[in-house]
């Protein structure tokens, strides 16, 4: 290589080499702003100032406005909660506890809100299927099998399977509901049991809640709005696991 042309390369890669520290400024600073703005507004609404909420908001609202239809929806507008109630052993009568929200506990860690305002992936799953499964067998059987059943006549696994089988429910929709009535129930018993040791257990019932989710761009200016939750039937407690038991109540005591 002659020094001529030894030159000409060096004055030609000064210009390249300044085009590519611009590109690498430019994709940096794009992928910052996104950041930011994906992050601040994951954020609970009480986390970061409003104008730095109204910055982010102004960056990313293709996130959350376009028309994506089939292949990536909106962001949902109902969350569903697990509730759960006890009926305990008293002397000789049976007590019904008050209904205890599952999914606020998993919801009460502040590591939860870092990157989404709802990370209860545990009972918002379970309640989410639960209701989805008894909406298959209609909501009309599902409040009638709640109503028959009490805290001194609860239902076996049986049972309830037995109950469907008579309103001629079809042999899928009934494995689905009991596939998730016994997760439910199974986790539910463990939890009550972990949050009142000692305590008798006769019947357990789990309950879904839904609750509104105002807009992304509106947290901050509208309340979530719930209804009571719609129950199911009272069903006999799994049968109790120490090992299983003590895992659970130590995933509460965490997470309260």
């Amino acid at each position: 290589m002659t020094e001529d042309s030894a030159k000409i390369d060096a004055e030609q890669a000064v210009p390249r080499s300044k085009v590519k520290s611009v590109v690498v400024l430019l994709v940096t600073a794009v992928v910052g702003v996104q950041l930011y703005g994906v992050t601040i507004t994951s954020l609970p609404a009480d986390a970061a100032p409003k104008l730095l909420r109204d910055l982010a908001y102004a960056v990313t609202p293709s996130y959350f406005e376009e028309e994506w239809k089939l292949f990536a929806p909106n962001p949902i507008s109902v969350d569903r909660s697990l509730m759960v109630q006890a009926a305990w052993k008293d002397g000789e009568t049976v007590v019904e506890g008050e209904w205890i929200d599952l999914t606020a506990i998993d919801n009460s860690v502040v590591r939860h809100h870092v990157g989404a305002p709802r990370a209860a992936y545990l009972t918002g799953r379970i309640a989410g299927t639960i209701d989805a499964g008894w909406r298959n067998v209609t909501r009309e059987i599902r409040a009638e099998v709640a109503q028959e059943t009490t805290p001194e006549s609860p239902l076996s696994t049986d049972a309830l399977r037995t109950r469907l089988e008579d309103d001629e429910v079809a042999a899928d929709r009934i494995a689905l509901v009991v596939d998730f009535d016994v997760a439910a129930m199974t986790y539910t018993t463990d939890a009550l049991r972990a949050l009142n040791p000692g305590r008798e257990l006769v019947a357990v019932r789990y309950g879904v809640q839904a609750t509104t989710v105002p807009r992304w761009n509106l947290r901050d200016e509208m309340t979530p709005t719930s209804i009571p939750p719609t129950a199911g039937p009272w069903r006999v407690p799994a049968e109790d696991d120490r090992q299983r038991r003590e895992s659970v109540a130590s995933y509460l005591e965490r997470h309260r």
